[in-house]
């Protein structure tokens, strides 16, 4: 096994030495938040893609497919569904609008940052974007502490400040300017990885035909196996937080121009549901074997067990970079969500030059709290994870959002404000409860009715 361990480590250091490298050639705040607005197509999708695509993508869609079947690949196919919607619509306004943050967007269509509908539109949207991307965080650790526990003898906590540490390393130096670069680098490593992990399923008898004898069409082969509503509950889960999640939204801002960020949206909408699929076949594969193994850790036992030691750590690697870097954007998107929209500006004109120590002291605290949430949740469902993460992002933001972009001044700040407070808290409170159905679904309704009902009534006096 030495030479796969040479062979992790080392890939682990060149991303992490070249990020840092790239970080500190310039280290003005807006190359930090926004890569200096200079991203190219390549670079908005390795932004997109690289705080996208990671633990959910890869370890949780192969713990899903050994342990469900097909269900597992509602969030590459959402996730994709939610970046061709984003280029088709929403990425041209967006771009051109000049703004960082969601939370300013919204503020800024309804009523201003000065007036209480905009303060209360960005507070809530800070915080539901900052809670529910913290949830997708802390399944990025229960991601790497699977990776690492499949392989090496170690403790959850141990394998959770491993993480926690890659993470840092990775872009606290950088920003955004070392993560839009080492994000499309990661795509490229991440595809060779998936594809080679499918080709040696293949070659191990996973072939089509020994996968469907083994298993049954239901539900290994049901996209809906766990029940039409559950299942179109994470496509939608999916749809609504690619539209609400900073990371996401601060990758178009960093395009150089508005087309530009258009093309990186589409480039994100083709490259992620192959990924899924991928994923998928090796967790089938590995369930039609009839191999035992903790579904949290098939992806490392398939890599050990399939490759030669080398190569097998390079892929194992290549996995593990792609969790961190997701992670990563994931923490700067809630930095700069805090920063912009919770640190009084008058703090931040006074200490202006502080505020790239702010962000990193910030990418500090979140890295420790999620590593502590994601030990207690070790073993459990990753997607899972995510799609309440999702969910939460979107369900009081998503609505008033696409109306502020496809129809501007349609809806009052107060009708706006009233679907974001009953979204957020209607799905909470519908959760919490158990009631029967999705409570994402109660929460957009209850969103919905106040969009509709406030475009109805500013039309009548206008």
């Amino acid at each position: 096994m030495f030479y796969f361990y040479l062979a992790a480590i080392s890939i682990l250091a060149i991303f992490a030495a070249t990020g840092t490298f790239i970080g500190t050639r310039r280290s003005a705040t807006k190359d930090y938040s926004l890569g200096g607005r200079r991203s190219s197509a390549a670079g908005v999708t390795g932004i997109l893609l690289g705080a996208l695509v990671g633990g959910a993508s890869t370890v949780g869609t192969v713990q899903m497919a050994y342990s469900y079947g097909m269900t597992a690949i509602w969030f590459t196919l959402g996730g994709g569904l939610g970046c061709l919607l984003l280029g088709l619509r929403f990425a041209v306004p967006l771009r051109n609008s000049n703004i960082t943050t969601v939370a300013d967007y919204l503020a800024q269509s309804y009523g201003g940052k000065e007036s209480f509908c905009g303060k209360s539109m960005s507070l809530t949207a800070t915080l539901s974007s900052t809670i529910g991307t913290f949830i997708s965080i802390s399944a990025q650790f229960l991601s790497c502490i699977a990776l690492l526990r499949g392989l090496f003898p170690i403790s959850s906590p141990t394998a959770s400040l491993l993480a926690g540490l890659s993470i840092i390393a990775f872009i606290a130096a950088g920003g955004l300017k070392s993560f839009s670069t080492l994000g499309g680098a990661k795509i490229i490593l991440l595809y060779f990885v998936l594809l080679s992990c499918f080709t040696m399923a293949i070659i191990k008898g996973g072939t089509f035909s020994f996968v469907t004898t083994q298993l049954g069409a239901v539900p290994w082969f049901s996209p809906f196996g766990r029940g039409f509503v559950h299942e179109i509950g994470y496509l939608v889960s999916m749809i609504v937080g690619v539209f609400t999640t900073q990371i996401y939204i601060q990758s178009l801002a960093a395009a150089k121009d508005a087309q530009t960020a258009k093309r990186g949206a589409f480039a994100s909408a083709v490259l992620m549901p192959p990924m899924g699929l991928l994923g998928v076949w090796i967790g089938l594969s590995v369930r039609a074997r009839g191999i035992e193994v903790r579904p949290e850790e098939v992806l490392s036992w398939f890599i050990r067990d399939s490759f030669p030691p080398f190569l097998g750590g390079i892929i194992w690697g290549g996995i593990l970079i792609t969790v961190i870097g997701c992670a990563s954007g994931l923490i700067l998107g809630i930095s700069t969500n805090i920063v912009k929209n919770l640190v009084p500006e008058n703090f931040l004109q006074k200490y202006k030059d502080k505020e790239i120590v702010m962000h990193r002291l910030l990418i500090g605290a979140i890295v420790i709290s999620a590593a502590l949430t994601g030990i207690t949740g070790t073993g459990s469902m990753i997607l899972e994870w995510s799609y309440l993460s999702m969910g939460l992002r979107g369900a009081g933001t998503f609505l008033p959002f696409a109306a502020a972009v496809m129809r501007p001044h349609a809806l009052s700040p107060g009708w706006a404000l009233a679907s974001s407070v009953t979204g957020l808290s209607g799905t909470i409170v519908w959760g919490i409860a158990a009631l029967p159905g999705d409570p994402l679904f109660a929460g957009l309704a209850l969103s919905a009715s106040c969009v509709i009902i406030g475009i109805k009534s500013k039309k009548q006096y206008v």
